[in-house]
């Protein structure tokens, strides 16, 4: 076997540290489509300050990324997503969106975002979390810490339907009268 340069100072798989919540400014690196379910997931790394770069060699998109619908109920959410994309590069893509935008021109753009965290319950029941995207702010209130640190979104106000509902009793059929 070839000497492996960089070994003993790699870290070893699994171990990493958590971005902390906080404003950052992003730069979109990838942008994918998704017409038939019409949503884009943009793909980012952090642009500026300690962090920058901190996603460059991430194998997976999904951990630092956020998706921003296009259906017509979610059409207010889109537009702010393109006018802070706008506002953050001098752009003008808001003009050009009912006339058929090429959203790869999205690649490279910057912005100032508030980076969360939320609680989910993952597939084998344990509650775990993952990072989200809580707010657009601007590049400068980003630089100047001109906002609040989001806290992590949490489940302990989650409906859930297996099992009884706390504070309910369900009903005997039999006592209906009708």
């Amino acid at each position: 076997m070839n000497e492996i340069k960089g070994y003993n100072s790699a870290a070893t798989s699994g171990e990493f540290s958590r971005l902390p919540a906080g404003g950052y400014i992003i730069k979109i690196t990838k942008v994918e489509d998704v017409p038939d379910k019409q949503y884009l997931r943009i793909i980012f790394d952090i642009a500026e300050g300690p962090e920058k770069g901190r996603f460059k060699d991430e194998e997976y998109d999904y951990r630092h990324s956020f998706v921003r619908s296009y259906k017509e109920k979610a059409l207010g959410m889109f537009k702010a997503f393109i006018k802070a994309v706008d506002i953050a590069n001098e752009t003008n893509f808001n003009e050009f969106i009912e006339k058929g935008f090429d959203e790869q021109l999205l690649k490279g753009c910057r912005l100032g975002v508030l980076l969360g965290y939320e609680e989910y319950e993952a597939n084998d029941g344990n509650v775990k979390e993952r990072l989200r995207l809580a707010a657009f702010k601007t590049l400068e209130q980003i630089r100047n810490g001109d906002f609040t640190v989001p806290e992590t979104k949490t489940l302990e106000n989650k409906i859930t339907t297996s099992g009884p509902v706390p504070g309910f009793t369900p009903i005997n059929e039999a006592d209906v009268p009708f």
